[in-house]
């Protein structure tokens, strides 16, 4: 078959037909080529192969316009799934990869980088029920640095791994708590100051989002408690020392003075404390 740029029709032995333009046997130029599974595809060719601007249609309700290379989408394109899903941005060898946007069906948005099909590098991601994450991902998750703002009025602005936090963040909740320190898999874990919205200030370690290790815990009411925890209890060693002046030393069990411990009434400890600068 001889190219003399005038448009042909060639019907192929699996049922396949092809209206366009040929280079000797080869597709080549504008053209048009139907599936005997009824996909479409509309537009450029090269040497037989799907190449430069077309439009593909699956006839399952999926859609890509755009640019390919290799019978492959690469360059720009927008893509639309049969499910309601519409990407719109660039490619590389068939894989979302640059900067694009993706609307979801469930009106999710998604809009920065993705490497081979995944969210990769910095994007901003609204979730259709008013959440919003702006910041780093890798391999379509959120990783590195990044801001979550809930739609409840919570924020976490930190670090992330494997879309969890995880390294140094500050979490500030709906209701006003605020969390300042290390992160590990999600949860508080690691040295952080917890100040809650009633006043409550706690300056410690964490372990699996509990209190666990040496901290202090100041109360609102002006009670002071120094000294370990265990599974967010006072267990351990530790002194207490209330707001009335009584402090008591010595041991804990699961929050309670359990053990060897020393109590001296308010009182005597305001005493101690004015004849102690004159004892010898």
């Amino acid at each position: 078959m001889e190219d003399d740029g005038s448009v042909k029709e060639k019907s192929f032995s699996n049922g396949d037909v092809y209206i366009g333009k040929f280079k000797g046997e080869l597709l080549h130029g504008m053209g048009k080529y139907t599936w005997t599974n009824g996909t479409i595809y509309e537009g450029d060719w090269v040497d037989g192969k799907v190449t430069g601007k077309g439009i593909m249609n699956w006839g399952n309700g999926a859609i890509f316009d755009g640019c390919w290379s290799n019978g492959l989408s690469h360059g720009y394109g927008v893509y639309r799934s049969a499910n309601g899903n519409v990407y719109t941005g660039n490619w590389e060898k068939g894989e979302r990869h640059g900067k694009g946007i993706m609307k979801w069906a469930n009106d999710d948005v998604f809009d920065g980088y993705w490497s081979n099909g995944h969210k990769h590098g910095y994007g901003v991601y609204r979730f259709a029920n008013g959440d919003v994450y702006a910041g780093n991902w890798e391999k379509g998750e959120k990783d590195g640095k990044g801001i979550m703002n809930w739609g409840n009025g919570a924020i976490f602005d930190g670090y992330w791994s494997n879309g969890l936090s995880h390294g140094y963040g500050v979490y500030r909740s709906a209701n006003g708590n605020v969390y300042t320190g290390n992160w590990e898999k999600g949860e508080r874990d690691g040295k952080g100051i917890m100040k809650w919205a009633n006043g409550d200030v706690f300056d410690g370690y964490w372990s699996n989002g509990q209190k666990h290790g040496y901290g202090v815990y100041r109360f609102a009411n002006g009670d002071v408690y120094t000294g370990n925890w265990k599974n967010n209890k006072m267990d351990g060693r530790g002194i207490m020392n209330w707001s009335n002046g009584t402090m008591y030393e010595g041991d804990w069990v699961d929050g309670q003075m359990i053990g060897n411990g020393l109590m001296i009434p308010g009182f005597l400890c305001t005493f101690l404390k004015t004849i102690r600068p004159i004892i010898i």
